[in-house]
């Protein structure tokens, strides 16, 4: 008689050969697919092991790219100069950089009036002025002498002949010592370099060199910048200076003196 939960025979489930023991547990291994052709219960469908393989590729190929990334910046910066070696960067424009010459597009107007001695100076650089007195007709033709203090000078300064300013007539002061806005022509004295050296100057606890100074003398129109005069010179006072101004270098330069300009600029402008 079949006893609860036995066989016929009176022996228990997983008693007896193997084969027996795996017909009994067979559900467990052979993972059959149940009956309506869904998920065996303890298997997982291809669908599921195709996109765990997938996840996991996508992940192993987001590692590989974060190591190569990793390895091409070690290898940037261990070959990247240290800041020692790497050359400095340009320093900015300084404000009136362009005092020495005209740029490469060619002077440009200003659409507003001559007003101050700083708008002739602009002269000397690259502008010019269309609403301000031509140099033409009989003379006199009203200057004023623009002096860079230092080669490729940022800042310049208005110099009068005093003795051909102040020494003569009031047509003379208007002439050489103008309102700027009633200027015609603008002489632009720059240094240009060094000569030979003539004495020593005391400065202070010591002494600085005294050498030629090499100049160039410009002669512009301010309503055209046209070029009406240009001459390169040397300095001739010789004689160390009365005050050495601060910042100069380490290099006195001869001046050019008054008489030197009056001689090359009295025929464009008393005629």
């Amino acid at each position: 008689m079949r006893q609860p939960g036995g066989d016929e025979d009176g022996t228990e489930p997983g008693d007896g050969e193997p084969g027996s023991r795996l017909a009994a547990l067979g559900g467990l291994h052979l993972e059959e697919a149940p009956p309506d052709g869904g998920v065996p219960a303890t298997g997982r469908s291809p669908r599921t092991a195709r996109n765990r393989t997938l996840i996991v590729s996508a992940l192993l190929a987001a590692t590989l790219i974060a190591c190569l990334g990793t390895a091409v910046h070690l290898f940037l910066r261990i070959n990247e100069p240290s800041s020692a070696e790497r050359p400095p960067p340009p320093p900015p424009p300084r404000p009136g950089a362009s005092m020495s010459g005209p740029a490469g597009g060619g002077p440009r107007p200003v659409a507003q009036p001559v007003r101050t001695e700083n708008d002739l100076d602009m002269v000397c650089a690259d502008r010019f002025y269309p609403s301000a007195p031509r140099f033409r007709g009989s003379a006199p033709h009203p200057v004023m002498i623009s002096e860079g203090e230092e080669t490729g000078a940022d800042f310049r300064s208005t110099r009068t002949l005093n003795r051909a300013a102040f020494a003569g007539s009031a047509t003379q002061r208007r002439t050489w010592a103008p309102d700027p806005e009633r200027a015609q022509i603008v002489a632009c004295l720059d240094l240009t370099g060094p000569g030979r050296k003539i004495r020593d100057c005391r400065a202070g606890d010591g002494t600085l060199p005294l050498v030629e100074g090499r100049y160039r003398l410009a002669v512009y129109e301010v309503a055209t910048r046209r070029r009406i005069l240009q001459k390169d010179l040397t300095g001739t006072d010789r004689a160390c200076p009365f005050v050495i101004r601060t910042g100069a270098g380490d290099t006195l330069h001869s001046a050019v003196k008054d008489q030197q300009l009056y001689d090359l600029l009295h025929q464009r402008v008393e005629g």
